[in-house]
């Protein structure tokens, strides 16, 4: 084991940013560092100091997911930085820090649980076993690998022959090794007999009303246009996709970003309204919709995913010959070897035969 580095940072110092990736772990050894985070109940500012001694920066490391926190120096601190298999090595020798840990974060995860559900105005959960499912799926739509496998194998802990179950010890395993969330998952519902219905006219009006008239947002919200899209985000991973696709599509018309990251949630608004008109099951608006993502963005970061989609649409249409042919463009897109590359050549395989 090589062990870990000191380091030593001025006064106002970044140690990493919100959204950057890396596998450091910091221990503060002297001075003072504070976490500057956004809080998901109330989408406001938050800063908390980190305790001499105090581990920080495990949660996104572990779980390979880009930082939830900035870190920034305060008059000056030094600091222990530990690599993530020096970290692995190290705690594996003291079982009382990963007792610590997991004590640590299963109150988190109750937490944010409680607050996700304060958020969504579903103050009493329909069924224990419905519900960890469900968190532990949002977590993982968000990539949030650490918190979802965990999710999932307190579902299997508690619930090993629940309705969930072959769901649950799937998607563990995916989540485990890191990849993304499958595309092609089906939704979760709470009433395995009950199916969605293609959306109503008048539903569909009903999404162009503007968001804040829909989703209660007035004085006192936060309306940045990173936690808009985090707020329809949410939406979006626990079924309410009218109300994820009125927030989407006040977005699509901001112009007051200021950093590339916002301009970046505002064009892929549109890929995201797609999505939710494809929950929705309003196949033609869904189409149309990632149509015009492809043509507005064509080097956007979501046009493969959008192609995919289409072909699925198409398919579902019972257009099998056009099905087969998007797909086979999909699986040609960089990168070739990514889990979609993959499905989209099956898929072709199978319409071709």
């Amino acid at each position: 084991m090589a062990g870990p580095i000191i380091r030593t940072y001025k006064g106002g110092s970044i140690i990493y940013f919100e959204k950057d990736r890396s596998e450091d772990i910091y221990v503060l050894r002297q001075g003072r560092v504070v976490l500057t985070y956004t809080a998901i109940d109330s989408g406001y500012e938050v800063k908390e100091d980190v305790r001499l001694g105090e581990f920080f920066g495990v949660k996104s490391a572990l779980g390979k997911y880009p930082r939830e926190e900035t870190a920034q120096v305060v008059g000056g601190a030094t600091v222990l930085v530990f690599k993530l298999s020096d970290f692995e090595t190290f705690v594996a020798e003291k079982t009382h820090l990963i007792l610590k840990m997991m004590k640590v974060f299963s109150s988190q995860l109750r937490l944010v649980h409680k607050k996700l559900r304060e958020i969504l105005g579903q103050a009493e959960a329909r069924n224990p076993a419905f519900e960890l499912m469900n968190v532990a799926e949002v977590f993982y739509k968000n990539n949030n690998f650490e918190h979802a496998a965990y999710g999932f194998a307190k579902y299997l802990e508690h619930y090993p022959s629940g309705p969930y179950a072959g769901r649950a010890t799937e998607l563990q395993d995916l989540a485990r090794k890191g990849t993304p969330y499958p595309i092609n998952m089906p939704p979760l519902v709470y009433d395995a007999a009950s199916t969605r219905a293609p959306m109503s006219q008048e539903n569909l009006q009903n999404i162009m009303k503007p968001a804040a008239e829909k989703t209660n947002l007035g004085a006192g919200t936060d309306n940045t246009i990173t936690s808009l899209y985090n707020r329809a985000h949410t939406f979006l991973n626990v079924g309410k996709f009218e109300e994820a696709a009125g927030i989407f599509k006040d977005l699509m018309v901001r112009t007051d970003f200021k950093y590339d990251s916002e301009k970046k949630l505002v064009d892929n608004a549109l890929f995201q309204m797609g999505v939710c008109f494809l929950k929705l099951n309003s196949l033609d608006t869904a189409s149309n919709t990632f149509s015009a993502y492809i043509k507005k963005h064509p080097s956007g970061e979501s046009v493969k995913e959008s192609l995919f989609h289409l072909a699925e649409i198409a398919e579902q249409q019972g257009d099998r010959q056009r099905a087969g042919m998007l797909f086979g463009k999909v699986a040609l897109l960089p990168p070739e070897r990514d889990s979609l590359s993959q499905k989209a050549r099956q898929k072709a395989k199978e319409l071709s035969a």
